[in-house]
């Protein structure tokens, strides 16, 4: 199956008119991997390089580099990917057709519940006592509403003789000072902010091709390559944990500092390292949650 999919990867780059010259110029991969690749062989560096390659590939030649990878994993396996992927891709449908009736018999056996009305034919056989009580009630309530108002225009016209009106007013020192204090104070805040950011800051400088996978603060992992007289900056709050491919080539700074690094050529190396500038090898690649 590796065989098929080479196959499938050079006629697809004999179709868009791209020699291997032209992807080693682009890529900065050495031509002789590009050309392994091209015949099928893919045991010709460890399997981290040899994903990253093809990535970068698939990305010359118009390929989607994640599926050309899905691809290969499956190819490695000995098995049909295109079957593999179709029978994915019809799972996929079926399930959401499923979701989809799902959720049309919800919609249709939730129905809502009828309103009911209550009519009391008693409430309008009102007697004419009761009618007769409601009037007085009223003309009570109006008579000492009118009290009421008589009693406030008294006071107000008679006992209450201050025309002065006091408004206290904020000096308009006192105001100009609160809002440059104000300004004062959210713009420490804010540089406090902008400082306090991350305090781990490593600079990864690659002498050779070098293939790199990043874990910063035990979260999403960031993965690139590093070309010959390259380098690549990683900020993180507390810890930064890597796997190196070529690690001979590679050396590391932290915070601007210098970090003693123990690389081999042609070999991958794990690390970890926190703000304090401890370095930690590990012995299998960093994963989150370790």
């Amino acid at each position: 199956m590796l065989d098929k999919f080479a196959e499938e990867l050079r006629e697809q780059r004999e179709k868009s008119g791209i020699t291997i010259q032209q992807i080693a110029a682009k890529t900065r991969i050495d031509k002789k991997f590009l050309e392994a690749i091209d015949q099928g062989n893919f045991s010709f560096l460890p399997e981290l390089y040899v994903k990253a390659f093809i990535k970068e590939y698939a990305k010359v030649i118009g390929l989607d580099e994640e599926e050309t990878i899905k691809k290969f994993l499956i190819a490695r396996e000995g098995k049909d990917y295109n079957e593999v992927l179709e029978q994915e891709k019809l799972e996929k449908e079926k399930s959401k057709e499923q979701k989809k009736q799902e959720v049309i018999q919800s919609k249709q056996t939730v129905k809502s519940a009828p309103v009911k009305s209550y009519y009391d034919d008693s409430l309008n056989k009102k007697e004419p006592q009761d009618s007769d009580s409601d009037k007085t009630k009223l003309l009570y309530a109006a008579i000492a509403g009118s009290a009421v108002f008589i009693i406030v225009l008294i006071y107000i016209f008679v006992f209450n003789k201050t025309d002065e009106i006091i408004v206290e007013e904020t000096p308009i020192e006192e105001i100009v000072s609160d809002n440059s204090q104000r300004f004062e104070e959210e713009t420490t805040n804010n540089n406090e902010a902008i400082t306090n950011a991350d305090s781990l800051v490593l600079e990864i400088f690659s002498s050779e091709t070098t293939w790199v996978n990043i874990l910063p603060d035990n979260s999403q992992a960031v993965e690139f390559i590093l070309y010959p007289n390259s380098s690549r900056t990683i900020s993180a709050q507390s810890t930064i944990a890597a796997t190196v491919g070529n690690s001979g080539g590679v050396s590391l700074k932290l915070n601007n500092n210098p970090v003693e690094f123990s690389g081999r050529s042609k070999s991958v190396r794990h690390f970890k390292i926190d703000k304090s500038g401890k370095l930690e090898y590990l012995n299998t690649p960093p994963k989150i949650g370790q």
